[in-house]
């Protein structure tokens, strides 16, 4: 795992995943606005981060400079994170993930997500995204999903929000 910092060793009982993207599949940022809700709501800890870089054009994907109290000034790459939590009482926990999409590399940047999924014993992977559409205020956002696994498709149809690729 070369472009991966591990903030501490992972747990390999996080077996959902939840992928959010920044970007074009990210339309009001409401797609990792909603994994960092649910990353602070579940006090989710940093678990790990893609170094950003290989991944990265920089003059597209423009690093901040923040001021600190003291005067001093830090430098805040894009950052593409991922994060653990534990419910604590012996059931299975989450491993979130966000970050922009990468420039370049993409067939190492998927490698290094994918191999700290499989080292946190993911078995299920969740993506997030929100993409731009015309909808008058009057009516009800639309919300669809798809997925490979049979019993979860039942499920979604059910609610009405299964979507056929």
């Amino acid at each position: 795992m070369d472009h991966v910092e591990f903030d501490r060793e992972p747990p390999s009982n996080l077996t959902t995943l939840v992928i959010a993207f920044g970007g074009w599949i990210d339309a009001g940022r409401a797609a990792t606005g909603a994994l960092r809700h649910l990353a602070g709501d579940l006090r989710a800890a940093r678990l790990a981060r893609i170094d950003p870089e290989e991944f990265f054009v920089f003059t597209q994907e423009r690093p901040e400079v923040r001021l600190r109290a003291d005067g001093g000034r830090d430098i805040v790459w894009p950052r593409s994170e991922f994060f653990a939590w534990q419910p604590g009482d012996g059931r299975d926990g989450l491993l979130l993930f966000c970050g922009p999409e990468p420039h370049q590399r993409w067939q190492t940047y998927t490698k290094a997500l994918l191999d700290v999924a499989e080292r946190c014993g993911v078995r299920r992977i969740v993506s997030l995204g929100a993409l731009l559409a015309g909808a008058p205020h009057t009516r009800p956002v639309r919300v669809t999903a798809r997925c490979t696994d049979p019993a979860a498709r039942s499920l979604l149809e059910a609610w009405g929000i299964y979507r056929r690729p």
